[in-house]
């Protein structure tokens, strides 16, 4: 049965929000500027003969894009290889008012077998230093580097999260990086066959909470977003909650959270992407979950997200109540234009 909690919603303010420059942005993060009112977004710039570039933003959360500066910042070319794209995902404050930015990049062999190990597609990276990029930078490489794809999807507290997967396994895996000690993790949730990490919070000291999605041998290949809280001095796993879209677990086929924000109920706000199979097909929502008293997680609230005159939805990232992500405009030609867009969410309650 579906339950939606505090759902009278006053208004979702939609706007565009874009890089002035030629090119289509892929908004993917975002984090406050420490001290100021001002945010770092993050995502990428797709650009002529469809070559990707990173992008972060830093200003206010205002307008259109244009009400701040954007800095196209790409991974270093190493040696002979070419980097050939770039994608930028959460971004986070650094120490002495440097930017921490985790994502992917490509090379030119990156595509290409290098002895006994299958690295090929993506390569994760995290980057600290100037906003510019002129910055440190440093692959990351799970599983001793035997990877088809790496994408690390969200920093904070000096831990780095993502997902990887291996050549002819498509299940894919979810690590935590100690970005200090560049250790890695295995984040595996009870029965189940898939793991995804893409949001991290730091509550403060070893504890830590994660968002992401999972699909288990219970419910065969359906997926479902969970938030757990991790403690990263006994890497442990607790109070890990399972949802569904609109809290509906028959007729939701998959639901997977996008990133993670605290809230200010003492509780935490996420960006979903779900597909629903009563006949809505798929979309977007921004999701608030409140603590219980023991410290479990609540039901959630579902708002749903949807760009005026689009024909698809992607919520990617959250900040207090303002979601962020992409959609595709409807056109009477058949044509698809994406564009990138916040959506500030007032609930009444």
């Amino acid at each position: 049965m579906s339950q939606n909690i505090d759902q009278e919603v006053n208004t979702i303010n939609y706007q565009d929000f874009n890089n002035p420059a030629t090119g289509e942005t892929t908004i993917q993060g975002i984090r406050g500027v420490s001290e100021s009112e001002n945010v770092y977004i993050s995502g990428s710039l797709l650009g002529q003969n469809e070559v990707m570039q990173g992008l972060i933003y830093k200003g206010p959360l205002l307008g259109n894009g244009n009400k701040g500066e954007w800095y196209v910042v790409n991974f270093p070319n190493v040696g002979t290889e070419t980097v050939t794209n770039t994608s930028c995902y959460g971004p986070n404050n650094g120490p002495n008012g440097t930017v921490q930015i985790v994502g992917s990049y490509k090379t030119s062999t990156s595509s290409s077998t290098s002895t006994s190990k299958a690295v090929s597609g993506n390569l994760g990276f995290y980057y600290e230093g100037p906003i510019d990029g002129s910055g440190t930078w440093t692959q990351v490489s799970p599983n001793g580097g035997n990877t088809n794809n790496v994408f690390v999807h969200s920093t904070m507290g000096g831990l780095a999260v993502g997902n990887y997967d291996v050549e002819n396994d498509k299940n894919g895996y979810a690590f935590i990086y100690d970005v200090a000690t560049k250790e890695f993790t295995d984040f595996i949730l009870p029965d189940s066959i898939t793991n995804t990490l893409y949001g991290i919070w730091h509550n403060g000291g070893n504890s830590y909470t994660l968002a992401g999605g999972y699909s288990s041998h219970k419910l065969g290949k359906l997926s479902q977003a969970f938030l757990a809280d991790y403690d990263s001095k006994t890497k442990s796993i607790s109070n890990l909650k399972s949802f569904s879209y609109n809290n509906e677990t028959i007729l939701s086929i998959v639901t997977h959270f996008e990133g993670i924000t605290i809230s200010q109920d003492n509780g935490y706000n996420m960006p979903a992407d779900w597909i629903s199979a009563n006949g809505e097909g798929g979309g977007a929502s921004f999701v608030s979950v409140k603590r219980n008293s023991d410290g479990s997680f609540g039901e959630a609230n579902w708002i749903d997200i949807d760009f005026p005159n689009s024909s698809l939805t992607s919520a990617n990232t959250v900040y207090r109540n303002n979601v962020l992500g992409i959609y595709v405009a409807k056109s009477d030609t058949g044509s698809t234009a994406i564009s990138s867009f916040t959506a500030k969410v007032e609930v009444d309650k």
